[in-house]
């Protein structure tokens, strides 16, 4: 049985996806698991640490991940449309600290195709758990957006980018 956060995502078998953060082991190897090797799995490492993470998570499980260590802040080294879903981790809470959170998922938004989805995973109880992940990806062009749940510490906010 799939951990809860894994469960949530809705990743299916062939699907591509981007993980923005490396904090949860757990999420990481379910998603990259689950997409198999006729899927792609990467990783937009906030730091080494984040990539280091990953690359063990990777070699764990047997997936192959696709690793890039970026400064969210300024680069975005990932193509338009590349990706059938994007997986926020929060759940370190390091997301919330960009210079402009809007513009990083304006980012992510394009890089979703159309009618594809966002996940934000973070954790209930932390000092940033005030940051309103439902009007920041209203805010970077995600519609509809909405809380999924609020489970297990977790809290699931989901976005789609519009099919037009």
């Amino acid at each position: 049985m799939d951990p809860l956060q894994v469960s949530m995502t809705g990743v299916r078998m062939g699907e591509r996806f981007l993980q923005i953060g490396c904090s949860d082991k757990a999420l990481l190897a379910g998603l990259a698991s689950k997409v198999g090797l006729s899927g792609t799995a990467a990783v937009a490492a906030h730091d080494a640490a984040d990539a280091k993470l990953a690359a063990t998570i990777a070699r764990k499980v047997g997936a192959l991940i696709e690793i890039t260590e970026v400064d969210l802040n300024h680069d975005w080294p990932f193509d338009q449309s590349a990706f059938d879903m994007v997986v926020v981790d929060d759940t370190a809470s390091k997301f919330w600290g960009f210079d402009d959170l809007t513009a990083v998922l304006r980012k992510a938004l394009g890089s979703v195709r159309p009618g594809g989805r966002i996940e934000v995973v973070s954790k209930i109880d932390t000092p940033h758990e005030k940051v309103d992940f439902v009007q920041r990806l209203q805010d970077a062009g995600f519609k509809p957006v909405r809380v999924l749940a609020e489970r297990g510490g977790l809290r699931f906010v989901e976005g789609l980018r519009p099919a037009g």
